[in-house]
């Protein structure tokens, strides 16, 4: 005979009650645990992915997007904030004046995103070469050029909008009869009766 515990119930019913109504909800505790760190590894590749997709232009939007969200989504990722903070340092730095200082600055901008995007890689569980980051990505010189020749036209025309610049105009001499459109009905009649 089994002596009763709790009001009325044996220890086995007593720990299987316990089982029923704990049970889910552990099972939905530990799945949104799991789902939550899912959703934030999903994040933080979705940046790495931005920052190595963009690498070569680096004034695209979702390059600057993807810069702007690392601080937030490696929050507590001693390596990569550190990275993160050395690289956003120099960017914030004045530009030099000299044609080797410009140089230098460009070199160093590169290896503090390279250094950047080896310590996120490495917080995700990828191992890259800091070599092969550096010289295994591709970006049309085309697309660089027609950025630059936008940003040429965007400062123009601001310009002229604000009247800080005129607007050039030449006049043109009409070459003598190298129209490449026949001339209008009405001339060809009165060149037929002319004649």
């Amino acid at each position: 005979m089994q002596e009763i515990v709790f009001l009325g119930m044996r220890w086995v019913d007593l720990i299987n009650l316990v089982a029923i109504v704990v049970g889910p909800i552990l099972a939905v505790a530990v799945d949104r645990l799991r789902q939550s760190r899912a959703d934030t590894q999903s994040r933080r590749l979705a940046v790495f992915r931005a920052l190595m997709r963009t690498r070569r232009h680096r004034l695209d939007p979702e390059h600057v997007g993807a810069l702007n969200l690392v601080d937030l989504e490696f929050y507590g990722r001693k390596s990569v904030i550190e990275a993160f903070s050395a690289y956003m340092d120099h960017l914030a730095s004045p530009n030099p004046t000299t044609e080797e200082g410009h140089e230098r600055y460009f070199e160093q901008r590169e290896d503090l995103l390279v250094k950047l995007l080896h310590e996120m890689g490495r917080d995700l569980g990828l191992h890259f070469d800091k070599h092969d980051l550096k010289k295994l990505a591709y970006g049309p010189a085309g697309w660089a050029a027609e950025q630059e020749i936008q940003r040429q036209n965007m400062t123009f025309l601001n310009e002229l909008l604000a009247g800080k610049r005129a607007l050039p105009i030449t006049p043109m001499p009409s070459p003598p009869d190298l129209n490449p459109f026949p001339p209008p009905p009405h001339e060809i009649k009165a060149q037929a009766v002319d004649k």
